[in-house]
Formats: C-alpha cells, sequence, structure tokens
C-alpha cells in the first residue's frame, strides 16, 4: 500500500513539473519574438527610406538594430538646423536713414496779408526720414518757398512788394503702403512752423504772419536702385496767426538717398 501512495505522489509531482515546464518556455518564446518583430519592424521601415526597400540594406539596419549600433547611430545624428529668416530690405529695416530734396511748385490763399499780396512761385526742400518701423517714418522738412506778388510793383521808389519768401520747419510722420515693393504711395501728416518774410523792391523786408501750421499730403515712390528713389509728393499747408488764414498748396518731385551698408 505504501508504494501505491509513493507512486502517486510522484506521478503527481512529475505532471505539476511537466505542465509548468512549457509555459515559462512559452513566455520566454513570446518575450524574444516580440523583440525581434519590434527590430525587425524599425529595420524594414529605414531601410524603404534609406534604401528604397532592398533586401539588402533592410539586413543591414536589422543587424545594427539587433547588436544596439543602430540606436547608438540615431542618438549621435545632429538636430536639424532651423531655415533662417530672410533679412528685411533695406528701406522695410527700423534705423534706416534716407536723405532727399525736392523742387516744388505751389500757390496761396486766404485771406491773411501773404495771401492777398501773392498768389503762386517756385519752392525747394530737404527731407529726412528714419524708418521706425517696416512700414512707417519720422520725418523732418525744410522748405523755402517764394510767391511772386500779385500785382507787380510799378514804382520802385515806393518800396512795393516784390515777393514772398516763406521758409517752414516741419515733424512729419510718413506712412507707406506695400513698403515691400519696388513703387508704393505713402500718406504724410505733421506739424511746423512758417517764418514768412516780404521782400520790397528795395531790398528791405517785414516779416508778417509767423505762426504754426498743419500739413497733409499724399506721395508716390519708386525705387530705381537700391539706395535711390524717386519721389513725388502733393502737400497742402494750412496756418493760422492773427486771425488770419493762409493755406498753401504744393505739388513736388525730386530723389531719395539711402545711405550706409
Amino acid at each position: 500500500m505504501k508504494h501505491w501512495v509513493r507512486g502517486v505522489l510522484r506521478l503527481g509531482f512529475l505532471s505539476v513539473v511537466v505542465g509548468l515546464g512549457p509555459t515559462t518556455a512559452c513566455a520566454d518564446e513570446a518575450a524574444v519574438s516580440s523583440v525581434l518583430w519590434s527590430h525587425a519592424t524599425v529595420g524594414d521601415r529605414w531601410s524603404r527610406d534609406a534604401g528604397g526597400g532592398g533586401a539588402g540594406g533592410g539586413a543591414t539596419l536589422l543587424a545594427l538594430g539587433a547588436g544596439g549600433e543602430f540606436a547608438r547611430d540615431l542618438a549621435r545624428q545632429p538636430a536639424p538646423a532651423p531655415e533662417r529668416s530672410r533679412p528685411a530690405i533695406r528701406r522695410m529695416r527700423p534705423n534706416t536713414i534716407s536723405i532727399g530734396i525736392q523742387a516744388q511748385y505751389g500757390t496761396v490763399r486766404g485771406n491773411s496779408r501773404i495771401a492777398e499780396g501773392f498768389d503762386n512761385g517756385p519752392a525747394y526742400a530737404f527731407r529726412f526720414r528714419y524708418m521706425l518701423s517696416s512700414s512707417a517714418a519720422l520725418g523732418f522738412s525744410f522748405e523755402h518757398q517764394r510767391f511772386g506778388p500779385i500785382n507787380p510793383p510799378t514804382n520802385l521808389g515806393e518800396f512795393a512788394a516784390s515777393h514772398v519768401v516763406i521758409t517752414t520747419v516741419a515733424v512729419e510722420g510718413v506712412f507707406y503702403v506695400h513698403r515691400e515693393r519696388e513703387g508704393h504711395p505713402y500718406f504724410v501728416g505733421g506739424l511746423g512752423i512758417a517764418t514768412p518774410d516780404v521782400i520790397f523792391s528795395e531790398g528791405q523786408s517785414s516779416r508778417v504772419n509767423e505762426g504754426l501750421f498743419a500739413v497733409g499730403g499724399v506721395g508716390f515712390e519708386q525705387f530705381i536702385r537700391v539706395r535711390l528713389s524717386l519721389d513725388l509728393s502733393i502737400r497742402g499747408y494750412a496756418m493760422v496767426s492773427n486771425s488770419q488764414f493762409t493755406s498753401v498748396g504744393e505739388i513736388g518731385a525730386g530723389i531719395h538717398l539711402y545711405p550706409g551698408d
């Protein structure tokens, strides 16, 4: 009887051992298969990208992946360099300076001493601009305007007025439209001070209607070189002095130079 009991126990123990053995082996085989399948998938993908799906390239990459060299090569690859943004063209860069000169012709109207005695005449102007942004600039204008008399003097001995000279200094805001184009319009607005001097036929002068004025206008700038442009503008001036109103309208044409690098 004892021999029968011992035999049954031994048989049960062997059954447990045999039952657990294949399960552990199957788990190990599954883990190994998963690792090999992951490396094979990566190798196949890189071989398609690099060698067009060839068997030789895929086998080589798979071998490197299995040995760990492939992962180390990926770690040593430099990061892609970011694309450099193109610098703005010169006329759109902040801090750019331009110097201009214009020839003008204008007419004066109103109820002031200037408007009642003079009508039209030539002028010239110097303009300096400092770019604040890609489409706006701060401008400074210096103008010398000369208007002839409505009625020329007939007797030089009577100190008749021969012409009037108006010197102006103004601070302006310049706003460009489509500044990136070679040809583009712009708008001008600002304030300044005017000093009109009536010049008499005997060479003497008298200052009249001095005061502040407002200026507004439109223009068009056409670049013919990187640092050189043609500038056309139409401007209007309005001044109130001693309860008298004076308005001036002018059309001008000139050039602008952009010095520097």
